[in-house]
């Protein structure tokens, strides 16, 4: 039996196999694309492609949202002694001291693990209680937006993360129990993983558009600028956080630990030591936003980071809605400029769709291609007959052949789920605006971005940063909209 710490590493590995952990899957694609609509690569050349095409919608990596996994605590220790205390009211629902100290073992697990400086105890503590907040206001938000997830699925995602780990799900359960959770609860944080992932979908793909006059733009910025693109920094920020509806004596309280933070890191204290002690969410990673266009940062970062040189603090507190920020420049550098000879990652895949209308449910087209799933996968079904019998798409002939195929070549909702698969694998049913499809990953490998591909790097980019800023945005607005009581000292 393996010991508890490693069930634990490999139970935080499954769930980053399923793209549910931030900073796991989480690692972003490249951003490239092609947007324009185009025959799969086994028709003949010059052929156009068929209405409805998968070909046309640019996609962009996104994070995955925070499922965490608390780590075992020791019988009688002070945890769990805590179930029932409540650190915090969150709308209708609660956090426990409990969870609040489980969260932070688990964050000061993976800060030790990957070298990162570890906060004191009680920004630790408040760090913790600001995630698992967060947590609860997108869960509740999914419930409420109606999304579902039912055992079958469940059940059928599980199986495939088990898969993905060359374990069997028995396996699995084994694991995740030596780790000190149940399974049972892990099924329940796994379901809500899940919601959050389609409401998240749900409410940001519809706003995000990219004009073709910032494609235009985009690349003749990159023409115009020969071997370097736009400059890019990287800027990392410390935030002391005010409560919503501040008093006077709050704001002076916070501006004062702002001040003093200042102070410190004008006289040489380690930036990232001291991000790790804030209340931004990118504590863990030091503060660091990562390397951003001016144009991608928040507007109060962008006014005065371009009056800092590499390694400087500003000298002013900035302050905004979320509260006092300390931001310090921590690299810059020139962006891409020509965009020809770029690899991208490309994927040859194939698929089979079923159109679904008034004749066919998606629950029905669910079924029909889960039960296919099922011959291919375990009775041995050969993947191209099924597509040349039962695929509604061009591709069918050809097996379902899509050829290779450039980030952003496909829309959306199919490129993310095919994104997730390794070669060979095939994928749950995946519903798209065509229909429903099953997906088959063949091969993988780097390629070059030919000419005619890069209008579509283009899209995909610019559609990957809008997605960032959008994602950004949803969720300070539905932190700031949600009703949150403080049952305790966020730093005790």
């Amino acid at each position: 039996m393996k010991s508890q710490s490693t069930a634990l590493s490999t139970l935080i590995s499954l769930l980053c196999a399923c793209g549910l952990v931030t900073g796991a899957v989480a690692a972003e694609r490249k951003p490239a694309a092609r947007s324009g609509t185009k025959a799969p690569a086994a028709a003949p050349s010059g052929a156009a492609a068929a209405p409805g095409s998968l070909f046309g919608g640019a996609s962009a990596p996104r994070p995955g949202f925070l499922s965490q996994v608390p780590p075992p605590a020791a019988p009688g220790s002070e945890r769990s002694q805590l179930v029932d205390e409540v650190a915090a009211v969150v709308n209708t629902s609660v956090v426990t001291r409990k969870e609040m100290f489980d969260r932070a073992a688990l964050i000061e697990q993976q800060m030790r693990s990957s070298g990162r400086p570890v906060p004191a105890r009680p920004d630790l503590l408040g760090n913790a209680l600001e995630s698992l907040i967060l947590e609860r206001v997108q869960q509740q938000a999914a419930q409420e937006g109606g999304i579902r997830v039912n055992d079958q699925e469940l059940d059928r995602t599980i199986a495939q993360i088990a898969q993905q780990n060359s374990v069997s799900v028995d396996e699995m359960r084994r694991q995740i129990e030596a780790s000190g959770m149940p399974f049972d609860k892990y099924r329940e944080e796994l379901r809500r993983e899940i919601q959050v992932s389609r409401f998240r979908d749900r409410e940001i793909e519809g706003q995000v558009q990219v004009y073709d006059g910032e494609i235009d733009n985009f690349l003749a910025e990159r023409r115009g600028s020969q071997a370097t693109g736009p400059e890019e920094y990287n800027v990392a920020h410390l935030l002391v956080r005010l409560p919503e509806n501040a008093s006077e004596s709050q704001k002076a309280e916070a501006r004062a630990k702002a001040e003093g933070l200042l102070r410190q890191a004008k006289a040489g204290t380690d930036f990232a030591q001291l991000a790790a002690q804030s209340d931004a969410p990118e504590a863990a990673q030091g503060g660091a936003l990562g390397f951003r266009q001016i144009g991608r940062l928040p507007a109060v970062f962008a006014n005065a980071v371009l009056d800092l040189t590499p390694g400087q603090v500003s000298d002013k507190i900035l302050e905004t809605s979320a509260g006092f920020h300390i931001i310090k420049l921590v690299a810059k550098r020139a962006g891409s400029g020509d965009l020809a000879g770029i690899k991208v990652p490309q994927t040859h895949a194939r698929h089979i769709l079923i159109r679904t209308g008034p004749n066919m449910p998606e629950a029905e087209a669910r079924r029909q291609l889960s039960t296919m799933r099922d011959r291919i996968t375990i009775g041995g079904g050969d993947f191209a007959a099924a597509a040349r019998q039962f695929s509604q798409d061009g591709s069918a002939q050809a097996g379902g052949d899509l050829g290779w195929v450039s980030p952003g070549e496909l829309v959306p909702a199919f490129e993310q789920a095919m994104d997730k698969l390794r070669p060979g694998e095939v994928s749950e049913p995946v519903v798209t605006q065509f229909g429903v499809h099953l997906i088959q990953v063949l091969e993988r490998r780097e390629g070059e971005l030919s000419p005619e591909k890069q209008r579509d790097f283009a899209r995909a980019t610019i559609r990957s940063n809008k997605l960032r800023t959008a994602q950004e945005d949803w969720l300070r607005q539905l932190r700031g909209n949600a009703y949150v009581e403080y049952r305790v000292n966020r730093q005790q």
